[in-house]
C-alpha cells in the first residue's frame, strides 16, 4: 500500500491537527478493507464487507445504533479518490446499561461499546506489549480478563447425571433477556447500600444476543451451507430454579479460533445467595451444600454447549469471567476445564464519563461477559 504521508513526519498525539471525526460512507468502506487483514478470518474480503454491512443492518445496529471513526490529520492532502487519508479508525455501539449508586435506585442509562480499533500498518509506528497498562495510562480502568475453556464432548462421553437441559431456540431469546434484565436490576438494587462502590452492568437484552447471533449465522451459512438453530440451553433443578445459556458459535482462521462462546450464563433467582461474581479459582466446596442443585443445572446446561461444540467443528467451548458458582459447574461437566486469563486480547476496561465520582469510589463491572463484546 502505498503511503501519502511519510510515516516518519506523523503528528504528535497531541498535536490539534489530529481529529477523530466520523466517516464518510466511502471511509466506512475502506476502514472495513483495511480491517479486514486482521479480522476476517476463514472468508475472503469481499465476504467479510458483506458480514459488516449485514451487521449494520441489525436491531442493535440500525437508526444510528453503530457509528464509524477515523482518526485523521486535516493538514493532510486527500486522497486521489478525494477521501481522508486514514490514520486509525474505531467503530461505537449505542448499548442500554444500568448503574447502581450507593443509597439510589437503579438507573438505565446509555453506554458505547467501543470495538475494531485499528491503525492502518501504513503508519502504525509503536507495538503495545502490555495492553493492559497502556489503557490505564489513558484513563481506563481495566479489569481481568478471564474466561474457562471446555473440551467439546458428544453426548455419548457425557456424565449421565447430568441430563435434563433442553435446547434454546431464536423464539425463546427474548423473554428469557427480559426475565434476566429483571433479575439483574434486582440484584443492583439488592446491592445498593451507601458506601463507596458504584455498579455497573451492561443490559444482556434481546437485540444484543441477535446481533452476535446475526454474526454465527451469516458466516455458518458462507462456509457450512447451513446455519445453527440451537442458540442455547436451559436447565430447571428439583425445586424449580432454572439456569440457562446463550451462546454463540465462533469461525476463526484456525481450527484453535472456532469457538463455542458462552454470551450469557443466567440463573432467574439465587435464594441460596451463590457466589455469581467473577472469579479466577475454584474454592475448596462442599459438594452437599446448598446450591449444588444449581450448580448441577448449570453444568447441565454446559455439557450441551460441549455437544454443540462437537457438532460444529469447535476447538473449545468458553465462558468468560466465570463465577465460582459457574466454575464449579464447568468442573462437574469437565473436570479437565481450565482457566485461561488474557493479557494480549479481548482485555476489558471501562471508562467513566458520569457524573463524577468522589475520590476512593470504586467501579464494580457485574456481569462483564461475552455478550458486551463489540
Amino acid at each position: 500500500m502505498s503511503t501519502l504521508i511519510d510515516p516518519t513526519l506523523l503528528p504528535k498525539s497531541s498535536a490539534p491537527t489530529l481529529q477523530l471525526v466520523q466517516a464518510t460512507a466511502t471511509e466506512m468502506i475502506e476502514t472495513s478493507t483495511l480491517g479486514s487483514v486482521t479480522w476476517k478470518g476463514p472468508i475472503d474480503t469481499t465476504d467479510y464487507l458483506h458480514r459488516e454491512a449485514h451487521l449494520r443492518d441489525q436491531a442493535l445496529t440500525r437508526h444510528g445504533g453503530i457509528t464509524y471513526w477515523v482518526l485523521v490529520d486535516t493538514t493532510a492532502p486527500l486522497t486521489p479518490s478525494g477521501s481522508r487519508i486514514i490514520l486509525a479508525s474505531c467503530e461505537t455501539i449505542r448499548k442500554r446499561a444500568l448503574v447502581a449508586w450507593p443509597g439510589e435506585q437503579v438507573r438505565e442509562i446509555i453506554t458505547h461499546g467501543i470495538g475494531s480499533v485499528h491503525c492502518n500498518p501504513a503508519y502504525r509506528v509503536a507495538h503495545i506489549d502490555r495492553p493492559q497498562h497502556f489503557y490505564a495510562s489513558l484513563g481506563w480502568k481495566t479489569y481481568p480478563s478471564t474466561h474457562v475453556a471446555l473440551c467439546p464432548r458428544s453426548n455419548a462421553e457425557q456424565d449421565l447425571s447430568l441430563l435434563g437441559a433442553s435446547l434454546l431456540a431464536a423464539k425463546d431469546i427474548e423473554e428469557l433477556c427480559s426475565k434476566d434484565k429483571v433479575t439483574l436490576k434486582s440484584d443492583l438494587a439488592r446491592s445498593s447500600t451507601p458506601g463507596s462502590t458504584v455498579r455497573v452492568a451492561l443490559i444482556p437484552d434481546a437485540a444484543t444476543m441477535q446481533w452476535h447471533h446475526a454474526r454465527e449465522e451469516f458466516l455458518a451459512q458462507l462456509i457450512l451451507g447451513k446455519q445453527p438453530t440451537c442458540k442455547g440451553a436451559i436447565a430447571k433443578t428439583p425445586d424449580g430454579r432454572k439456569a440457562w445459556c446463550i451462546w454463540t458459535r465462533t469461525f476463526g482462521a484456525s481450527q484453535g479460533e472456532k469457538i463455542l462462546n458462552i454470551l450469557r450464563l443466567s440463573v432467574d433467582h439465587n435464594k441460596d445467595n451463590l457466589d455469581m461474581q467473577a472469579s479466577s479459582k475454584v474454592k475448596d466446596v462442599d459438594q452437599n451444600a446448598p446450591g449444588q442443585a444449581l450448580v448441577g443445572a448449570i453444568a447441565a446446561t454446559l455439557q450441551i454447549a460441549q455437544a454443540e461444540a462437537v457438532a460444529w467443528g469447535m476447538s473449545s467451548v468458553h465462558l468468560w469471567n466465570p463465577s465460582h458458582t459457574s466454575i464449579l459447574a464447568a468442573k462437574k461437566a469437565d473436570p479437565s476445564a481450565a482457566i485461561i486469563n488474557r493479557h494480549d486480547e479481548s482485555l476489558a476496561s471501562l471508562r467513566w464519563h458520569g457524573k463524577a465520582l468522589p475520590d476512593g469510589t470504586k467501579i464494580d463491572w457485574i456481569g462483564n461477559e461475552k455478550y458486551g463484546w463489540c
